[in-house]
């Protein structure tokens, strides 16, 4: 089943335009667009007099950025409206921390948070709205790629298959995606090989799976070579001009993955192509 409901997330600072693409995709695929404008409360001082505040300017500059939050609301809305698509608007003021969970507990109402180029440009906000779709929704997550999406169909994917529950819940939302593509190549990267006699090697069963959907599948397996796996997956996905990549997000602890890193995020950083992944 396609989606039917889109949501995204825009800053009080972004331009007038940083929604165009959201809105093109969703205008052109007869999508329901839901826009969450996220404003950020200034952090409380730490010294208070008689349990009130003393001459911080916190209020001037909390009622300050609460007036941004609601220009930025009236424009989103104009630009909807002008737009001529099933759209609404909700909006959330609250402290930084909090931002992942609150634009997690946003997503849940939709079947795909859509991450346009334009958000990119504060790359610590970005990283919060993906974490918070990632680890808070349980939907996917659709990236676009800084040269923009054009259309929601691929016709040449990438799946980054490792055989773990994300990548294949992240193939189970791209389905419909895929129905079109001129072909679907199953990237495993340093396969292991089966030692069990009459054991499928990797891949061959999703191969078959997507098969019985009429898909034009392939298996590639590649080696490393002592390279990341990011990085050959980022470099073969050039080679082949992919124009979607489907793969699985942050399969330890989130903790570990701001202490550690992960594969996932370095798959962000070598990847230019859209992404869709889920957890």
């Amino acid at each position: 089943m396609s989606f039917r409901t889109v949501s995204c997330v825009t800053g009080v600072n972004d331009s007038n335009d940083a929604l165009a693409q959201e809105i093109l995709l969703c205008r052109e695929s007869g999508f329901h667009l839901s826009v969450l404008v996220i404003g950020i409360t200034p952090p409380l001082p730490i010294i208070y007099t008689l349990g009130t505040l003393s001459g911080s300017g916190w209020s001037e500059d909390y009622a300050a950025r609460n007036v941004a939050v609601l220009k930025r609301v009236e424009v989103v809305e104009k630009q909807l409206q002008l737009a001529d698509i099933s759209a609404d608007v909700s909006v959330s003021y609250s402290e930084y921390f909090r931002i992942d969970k609150v634009v997690g507990e946003s997503a849940r109402y939709a079947d795909v948070m859509l991450i346009g180029a334009n958000l990119d440009r504060d790359e610590k906000f970005r990283q919060k709205i993906i974490y918070g779709a990632l680890l808070y929704s349980a939907k996917p997550l659709m990236l676009c790629s800084r040269a923009g999406l054009h259309s929601f169909n691929a016709k040449r994917i990438l799946i980054a298959w490792d055989s773990g529950l994300p990548v294949s819940r992240a193939i189970n939302h791209a389905l419909w995606q895929m129905k079109d593509a001129d072909a679907v190549h199953i990237v495993i990267v340093d396969p292991i090989a089966s030692t069990n006699e009459g054991q499928s090697e990797q891949g061959t069963d999703l191969a078959q799976y997507l098969s019985r959907h009429g898909l034009k599948v392939r298996i590639e397996q590649l080696a490393s070579g002592g390279r990341s796996v990011a990085r050959v997956i980022g470099q073969h996905a050039f080679d082949m001009n992919a124009d979607l990549v489907v793969m699985g997000a942050y399969s330890h602890s989130h903790l570990h993955q701001l202490i550690f890193g992960s594969t996932t995020s370095a798959l962000l950083e070598e990847l230019d192509v859209a992404v869709l992944m889920a957890r």
